[in-house]
């Protein structure tokens, strides 16, 4: 790379850490007061070498101010190469004619700099310690000076992964918005298709297109939004590994939160995800054992129904029905897994999986001995994010009997909520008979 190609990556990289013209920040200043008190001189700064200026970031023992940079003794430094030491800045020829070494801006004698330089190379300033009369420095305050160099850099690091978070974050959330759009627009579209069906065969050419369209649509989302988080994640995880002994309980906190957050977020995306596709699969409508299906989803689901003591059966053998046994196994492991997580606390926990033959069509009944679910609340309790009864101790985002709702509908049925006799919900809805 040519001089002027470097030096235009090194400036590019410069403003990547968005440090000019913003506050140094109380850690920032506790470094450079460690530096002056290694180097032993009354002044001290951190200077950041922009293309047309330098930018004292913070200073020890006088104001902190911009200056041009063809004023920079810094500016010089970084053109040198690693650490400078200058006993007396006055009899050496690169710096005698400064204006903070002849006298225009100060008197400068004493003079040393540790480059700031980033994994990539570029060094983006200096850590300086100066003083108004000649001297010099130890071999071990040199190398104490280069430590704390490299500890500015950390922090540098810091300030833009937490910059980089927060662009995340706010990309994730505009295309949460824009999934949750794609979402309504789709069941407004879907419900167009059912009301017009019977006049216009076309509507279903219609239809399988808006869900081909969907389905890339998730499996893009699926990427663009977990694949961020995943980075997120693993610099969060790499700070805390390579700089937490540096930290204070609070900032470790802020990370374990941070990282928290991040896996809640990617649960959230799941199950969003999880949404989409239970409307965009092609149903593949076959004879399905309802009985096997169930089975499935309770070996699915083993871990949880082991960790709570809950007792899950079918109430005598289930039918073979007319569905999409991927889609059907869904919608029993999420019903299943609604009715454990929301058990009583005072009751064991029970769910009974039961069928009834009516008029060609099966009813399916999937109840529970939980918390129940209020008469006046049922019909809202398949809306989208609606955890009804649920604390913020209790798992999920409110997608589950959406997703249900959906997949029931998809097969021309129907679903609701009831009462289970002693206490508890009952979940029905309807499938095509064989």
């Amino acid at each position: 790379m040519n001089g002027l190609n470097a030096e235009a990556a090194r400036v590019q990289e410069l403003h990547e850490y968005g440090l000019l013209d913003t506050p140094a920040g109380p850690e920032l200043e506790a470094v450079l007061r460690a530096a002056a008190y290694v180097g032993g001189t009354p002044t001290a700064t951190l200077n950041l070498i922009d293309s047309h200026r330098q930018c004292q970031l913070t200073t020890v023992g006088f104001e902190r101010g911009d200056s041009p940079r063809d004023e920079s003794m810094c500016a010089t430094s970084i053109t040198i190469g690693g650490f400078v030491h200058i006993p007396d800045a006055a009899q050496d020829p690169r710096f005698s004619g400064n204006p903070w070494v002849d006298g225009r801006i100060a008197a400068v004698r004493f003079y040393a700099a540790a480059p700031l330089v980033t994994p990539r190379g570029n060094t983006l300033g200096t850590l300086c310690v100066f003083d108004s009369v000649p001297g010099g420095l130890s071999g071990e305050q040199i190398d104490r000076l280069t430590d704390l160099a490299q500890v500015v850099l950390g922090l540098f690091e810091r300030r833009r992964q937490a910059r980089v978070q927060q662009e995340l974050a706010e990309q994730a959330e505009r295309a949460r918005r824009q999934l949750a759009t794609a979402h309504r627009e789709l069941e407004n579209r879907q419900r167009q298709l059912q009301v017009a069906h019977h006049q216009v065969m076309e509507r279903t050419t219609e239809l399988e297109r808006s869900n081909t369209e969907l389905q890339r649509f998730a499996a893009v989302a699926s990427h663009d939004l977990r694949a961020p988080l995943a980075v997120v994640n693993g610099y969060l995880q790499q700070l805390e590994e390579t700089y937490g002994v540096q930290f204070d309980g609070r900032a470790k906190k802020w990370i374990a939160t941070a990282i928290a957050g991040t896996g809640r977020m990617t649960a959230l995306i799941d199950s969003l995800l999880a949404y989409a596709q239970a409307g965009a699969t092609h149903i593949v409508a076959d004879e399905t054992d309802l009985q096997e299906i169930f089975e499935l989803a309770v070996a699915d689901l083993k871990t949880a129904i082991t960790a709570t003591g809950a007792e899950v059966r079918s109430h005598g053998r289930l039918p073979l029905v007319q569905g999409d046994p991927v889609l059907l196994r869904q919608l029993l492991q999420n019903l299943i897994s609604n009715a454990i997580k929301f058990r009583h606390p005072d009751r064991p926990a029970r769910v009974t999986c039961s069928a009834e033959r009516t008029d060609g069509t099966w009813t399916v009944a999937v109840a529970d001995t939980g918390m129940g679910i209020p008469a006046e609340r049922r019909a809202s309790a398949f809306g989208m994010f609606e955890r009804l009864g649920a604390s913020r101790a209790t798992p999920g985002h409110g997608i589950g009997l959406a997703t249900c709702q959906r997949i029931v509908e998809r097969h021309g049925g129907r679903i609701w909520i009831d009462e289970t006799p002693g206490g508890g919900a009952t979940i029905r809805f309807t499938l095509p008979g064989l």
